[in-house]
């Protein structure tokens, strides 16, 4: 993976989690970096990447969870 794609996606999963001040602040830092990229990478629109980042964050998000421990039965 993209180191700057899993950057993007661990600070939005980050700020999907926390609460109060610090997910404003966690926004913020999402922001810049959402920002950065678009600046380095003109092609690409804001809507784009946030849904980009989206999806992304959704398939990473169900590779971090484990597998059942048992195989279901036939």
């Amino acid at each position: 993976m993209d180191p700057e794609l899993e950057a993007l996606i661990k600070a939005y999963d980050a700020f999907l989690q926390a609460q109060g001040t610090d997910a404003k602040h966690l926004l913020a830092l999402y922001e810049s970096r959402l920002a950065d990229l678009l600046e380095r990478r003109p092609n690409l629109s804001k809507a784009q990447l946030q849904q980009a980042i989206r999806y992304a964050h959704l398939r990473w998000t169900l590779a971090q969870q484990k597998p059942p421990t048992l195989p279901p039965k036939a």
